[in-house]
């Protein structure tokens, strides 16, 4: 069973990555955006270097020497009082580049407005990174009530949240059934079913996936080939979210996410003109 934090929210599983193979640089450098990967799915408030060992697989020695490394670097930082590890400031700014590139942010912004004002709960766009979900951004409706600590940033494995399970069903098999595999016998025919059951009905609608008692409906944001590159979702408490509301939460989520996903291909068109 699950564990959950004190709030209700269950606590994010840190995946385990296969050991590295590969040997030399190449080696040291999957080890050290393994540690970063691990650090920006765990807790807020940072991991000891015994809990980064353990979910890396590395020895401790080993953990220790790539932490010191990616803390000189300013890409992770250490808080001298209670020996904990964080993401690092630098990140952001190596981030803002990317940013840049792909305003996806500024693309979306006007559907995610549309939707947290029409319907007045919290809304919440993840993309995919990797085998993640990252929440990215996160807007309060009129009416929000506080239901998730899900912060800007936070990252959890793709199949254990509503926004991952979401882009899954509409990626590639070749990146989807790896995902599937890892995963229990039991909890393989859930992932199956509930993939399933998104591609044909264009959205999900869990029940207390990542929060007990609440209630989340999702749709994808797509690109042009027609694969997720994000997901939207509104998220309240089941009475707030009842049966009787979630037509029009469907209608209005499904709106917005076509209005998002409108925006992009607009940009990528815009984009392959530039460059021809």
């Amino acid at each position: 069973m699950s564990e959950h934090t004190e709030d209700g929210e269950r606590k994010p599983p840190l995946a385990q990555l296969k050991p590295d193979t590969s040997s030399g640089g190449a080696q040291a450098i999957h080890r050290a955006l393994h540690i970063v990967r691990v650090l920006s799915a765990g807790p807020r408030n940072g991991m000891k270097l015994i809990d980064i060992a353990e979910a890396t697989g590395l020895s401790h020695p080993t953990a220790y020497r790539i932490l010191r490394a990616l803390e000189e670097q300013g890409l992770v930082e250490r808080s001298a009082d209670s020996r904990r590890y964080v993401i690092g400031v630098e990140m952001v700014w190596l981030g803002l580049r990317a940013a840049q590139r792909f305003p996806l942010l500024s693309l979306v912004a006007p559907a995610l407005s549309t939707i947290a004002n029409g319907v007045g709960d919290t809304v919440i766009m993840s993309v995919r990174s990797g085998v993640y979900s990252v929440c990215v951004e996160r807007r309060n409706g009129k009416l929000p009530i506080r239901v998730t600590s899900a912060a800007v940033g936070s990252r959890m494995p793709l199949q254990t949240t509503p926004a991952g399970l979401t882009m899954l069903a509409y990626l590639p098999d070749r990146l989807v059934e790896p995902i599937i595999a890892a995963a229990d016998a039991d909890e393989q025919n859930g992932l199956r079913h509930q993939i399933a059951s998104v591609r044909e009905r264009g959205h999900l609608v869990s029940e207390g996936l990542t929060v007990r008692d609440t209630r989340a409906i999702t749709a994808p944001v797509r690109d042009m080939a027609g694969n997720a590159i994000a997901a939207i979702s509104v998220i309240g408490t089941r009475s707030r979210l009842d049966d009787g509301r979630l037509p029009h939460i469907i209608d209005a989520l499904n709106a917005g996410s076509r209005e998002a996903s409108e925006a992009i291909w607009r940009n990528a068109a815009m984009q392959a003109r530039d460059r021809s």
